[in-house]
């Protein structure tokens, strides 16, 4: 258990989401405390501490969220030409068009998030208290709008993905049992047959695995949106409640970290 929580406190995502978490739910004491002076300050300073380190880890995240959006811009452009049939032609056409519009919402993701990242950099030495610059409050401003911007491709990008899920299921499901019925001996129509269980067993435990995943993202994604959101003032939510969304989005990313170092 010790080395479990070594190799999740030693990854830096590990970390990072344990440290959101602290500060989510410091915000909520900080709420729920407002009444009393002293202890609503402790909680604030613990807040506000706990955001400062967090940034040390995203200081430079935007080169990766920038390469990554080149990454997916230039899949877009470097797909090799396979010649088929009408019919078949027609299907591939369809499905390029669908990656195509995959990897634009990613491009779309990375880059704003790449944008907010290399905007609040700047803010870094006002946060640290090294500088007073008057335009600092304001570009951490705009930077966050971009940030909201990310999370909302990122949550239009995951009820894609699982439109394309479905749409791939209903596509797959007529089975091969024309072809059974005509030129298959009965071992070969046995053997099919048990083979046939497994092999749906195993596909069928991946595309689950893989919802799982995209529906937790759009958890998160829809979490942290309040964020951001509640900050630049299109929504008017109570800290209590922007804290609890944060602390479950903490959660849910911290389970994805522990599960993936502890393999």
């Amino acid at each position: 258990m010790l080395g479990s929580i070594a190799r999740f406190t030693n990854d830096s995502v590990g970390l990072e989401k344990s440290l959101k978490f602290v500060q989510s739910v410091s915000q909520i004491g900080e709420s729920i405390a407002a009444p009393y002076f002293f202890e609503a300050a402790h909680w604030t300073l613990a807040k506000e501490q706990v955001g400062l380190a967090r940034r040390y880890f995203r200081l430079f995240k935007w080169i990766d969220c920038f390469n990554a959006a080149q990454a997916e811009y230039a899949r877009i452009n470097n797909k090799p030409e396979v010649k088929a049939d009408e019919v078949h032609a027609q299907k591939l056409t369809r499905t390029s068009s669908e990656d195509d519009v995959r990897q634009l919402l990613s491009v779309s993701k990375w880059s704003f998030l790449g944008i907010y990242l290399f905007m609040e950099m700047f803010t870094i030495s006002n946060a640290l208290s090294i500088t007073s610059y008057s335009w600092g409050p304001t570009l951490q401003m705009e930077s966050l709008k971009f940030w909201f911007y990310s999370l909302a491709v990122s949550f239009v990008l995951g009820i894609y993905d699982l439109w394309l899920m479905s749409a791939a299921e209903s596509e797959s499901q007529p089975t091969d049992t024309s072809t059974t019925d005509s030129g298959s001996t009965e071992n070969e129509k046995a053997t099919k047959g048990a083979q046939a269980p497994q092999h749906t067993k195993d596909a069928s435990a991946q595309l689950s695995s893989k919802r799982r995943a995209i529906y937790k993202q759009i958890v998160q994604d829809g979490c942290d949106m309040l964020i951001p959101a509640s900050i630049v003032g299109w929504v008017q939510l109570d800290p209590v409640t922007v804290g609890v969304a944060g602390s479950i989005s903490a959660l849910l990313g911290a389970s994805d970290a522990w599960n993936r170092v502890n393999q």
